[in-house]
Parts: structure tokens; C-alpha cells; sequence
């Protein structure tokens, strides 16, 4: 099944009882191998697909700093008793194109909020220091470009950055290509590099998937011709 955050702000960090099995994909892309089900971490936007085994009554719950908060649970009736265990394998590894050296290596800088000194009307957080849609785009890029773009958080908040049109590569500290997303957290005062190819043409926005932060100004956008 799969795990969707579907809350406009709030980041989840949850809990599944009642379930044995694994990760298989992350924003919907498929991962190299089915990774062990532990605690999971959900910005909003961020999906999750686990494959699991039903052991028991089913819960979600949301860790809070007074403990689990209860989200949901899932009745659980009868058995099957003519069930065949089967080892998890990986789901089909998506077609994308293979990065290649990266063309252009951008900074993209997430500013402003409470203790952020942007206090001015409505528009409150920015990126690069430019709050709302600017009529120049972020960055302009050919098709079928690898780009490489570090997302800053000069906050004193978490963001979840979403890109439309694409998937990326979030970077590992070594640069080795880690988890294919479309939706990376990244924690404030924190930094996350990843390498994307525009191979979608057309105009494609990246904003905070915290709305308030997006509606208060942190959005821009891209052109891929």
C-alpha cells in the first residue's frame, strides 16, 4: 500500500504496527532494493509504497515529543491460510534517463520567516532573497541537461522542496546518487544537494510543499526548452 501526506504544513514522522515487509518505492520511483520497514519520515507531498505481511491490527502513528499520537487504524478480519511466503523483490526500476556530468551547478537558498527578517506584508519566506514568482525564471536549461542544485535552508525551519515535471537524485556526502524523489526535506540550518535531468520541456515550478511557506513566497520556477 501506499503512504501519502496529504497535510498542507505538517511533517510526519510515523509509526506502522501491525505489518511486517518493506519499503519499495519513494515518490513513487521505484527503489534498488526493497529497504527494511522501519520508522518513516513524511514531508508533505511525500509518498511511501511498502509491501507488507499482516501480523496483527493495523495502526498509524504520528511521533510526537509526548509519544504516539494515534492517526489510524485498519480492522483486520479472518486469516489466509493457504498463503505462500515470497520474498520481496525490487519493483521495476523506473525509465528515466542516467545523469550525466552535471552542466550547471545552482544554489538555491530558502530565506526568511519568523526570526528570518522578512516581515514585510504577506510575503514572509523567499528564495535567493526573492519572494513570490519572479518573472525570470530560477535557472534556464536545455532538454536532457543534468543539472546539479544545492537547496540551502538559511531557515529556522524545515522545508519540503518540490519539483514539478521531474524527478531527482538526492546526493549522498560522497556524491553518489542516493534516493530518486521529487519531494526532499531538508532540515533548517541544513543543506541537501541533488542532481536532476530536465527532460521535460516547459515551464516547471519548485516551491516549499509547506503551502503557507509556498503562498508566502517561497516558489520560483524553471524553463526547460
Amino acid at each position: 500500500f501506499r503512504i501519502i501526506n496529504a497535510g498542507t504544513n505538517r511533517i510526519f514522522p510515523l509509526t506502522v504496527a501491525g505489518v511486517a515487509g518493506s519499503v519499495v518505492a519513494l515518490d513513487g520511483m521505484a527503489l534498488g532494493q526493497p529497504r527494511g520497514l522501519s520508522d518513516l519520515t513524511l514531508a508533505p507531498a511525500q509518498r511511501a509504497d511498502l509491501i507488507v505481511d499482516i501480523t496483527g491490527p493495523v495502526s498509524f502513528d504520528m511521533l510526537t515529543r509526548q509519544g504516539g499520537y494515534r492517526l489510524a487504524d485498519l480492522a483486520v478480519s479472518d486469516s489466509n491460510t493457504d498463503r505462500k511466503p515470497e520474498p520481496i523483490t525490487p519493483l521495476a526500476a523506473p525509465n528515466l534517463p542516467v545523469p550525466g556530468d552535471p552542466t550547471q551547478h545552482l544554489t538555491l537558498t530558502m530565506m526568511g520567516g519568523a526570526m528570518g527578517g522578512r516581515h514585510g506584508g504577506a510575503n514572509i519566506w523567499s528564495f535567493n532573497d526573492v519572494s513570490d514568482l519572479p518573472d525570470a525564471p530560477f535557472a534556464s536549461m536545455q532538454r536532457g541537461e543534468t543539472v546539479r542544485i544545492t537547496l540551502a535552508n538559511d531557515t529556522a525551519f524545515p522545508h519540503g522542496i518540490h519539483l514539478h515535471g521531474h524527478h531527482f537524485y538526492e546526493l549522498a556526502a560522497d556524491d553518489s546518487l542516493g534516493d530518486l524523489r521529487d519531494t526532499t526535506l531538508v532540515a533548517a540550518g541544513e543543506s541537501r544537494d541533488v542532481l536532476c535531468v530536465f527532460d521535460n520541456p516547459g515551464r516547471w515550478l519548485i516551491h516549499c510543499h509547506m503551502l503557507s511557506h509556498a503562498i508566502g513566497g517561497m516558489r520560483t520556477w524553471v524553463d526547460v526548452a
